[in-house]
């Protein structure tokens, strides 16, 4: 059988904040159209690692492939337009202007290619609080509808790659169930997205493949669906602990 190419990969990948070292030789591959969770408690290294990827780090060259070319330390603009785009934790709009204003940003700065998978309509199809809400100021809106505009804004982008920074975080159940349904139409297109949560079986439940960091170090890569509640447990608190 023909393995199947990665669009994303790294290759020991170590990051440091100064002096104090966050990851430790991280090896991760993601294909495309592929779901893959990173789950860990919060410092565990998740986000570090999402902001190594997209250049907001300084690392080494052969750490991170992109279709098997050296793209490391890349700046992030290059990264966008290869085709990797962010949805940050805490959103990170820009206050002050409309829904629709924050998403054109992106279309202006969108990667450069022929096909444009996702268009300013098809974000109004996928969540259509965001035509109705589009001419209102993004701080007017709840946090559900504003992560629902960031995460447009980074379709906008023509991304091949989407990370995604605890999306859920501080949602209401009902609002992480209405964002968590359009991932699996994002996949669809081709789009991969990397889900960084802390929330475990909300992961496990929207991805092909997780990961579990603790302490900068990957401790588990399995299948989403076969892996087990105890690997789970040890994997993301270390030995002698229990998933709630």
């Amino acid at each position: 059988m023909t393995p199947t190419p990665h669009l994303l990969a790294t290759r020991s990948l170590s990051a440091r904040y100064g002096d104090f070292q966050a990851l430790f030789s991280v090896d991760f591959r993601i294909a495309a159209g592929e779901v893959v969770a990173l789950i860990g408690a919060n410092g565990a290294g998740k986000s570090t690692f999402l902001r190594a990827l997209m250049g907001l780090l300084p690392v080494g060259r052969d750490m991170v492939l992109f279709e098997d070319q050296p793209v490391g330390g890349n700046p992030p603009h290059h990264m966008v337009q290869l085709g990797v785009a962010m949805v940050p934790e805490g959103r990170r709009l820009f206050a002050g202007m409309s829904v629709e204003d924050n998403l054109k940003v992106a279309i202006d700065h969108a990667r450069k290619t022929g096909d444009k998978t996702w268009t300013l309509e098809r974000i109004y199809r996928l969540f259509p609080i965001l035509q109705e809400k589009r001419n209102a100021q993004v701080e007017k809106l709840s946090g559900g509808q504003q992560q629902m505009v960031a995460i447009g804004r980074a379709l906008l982008a023509q991304p091949r790659l989407l990370l995604c920074d605890e999306i859920s975080l501080g949602l209401a159940p009902k609002v992480i169930r209405e964002i968590y349904e359009v991932l699996p139409e994002i996949a669809r297109t081709g789009t991969s997205i990397v889900l960084v949560e802390q929330d475990v079986m909300l992961a496990q439940r929207a991805s092909n493949r997780l990961y579990c960091m603790l302490e900068g170090h990957i401790t588990l890569e399995s299948t989403s669906s076969e892996v087990t509640r105890a690997d789970i447990a040890q994997a993301y608190f270390g030995a002698g602990h229990e998933v709630a």
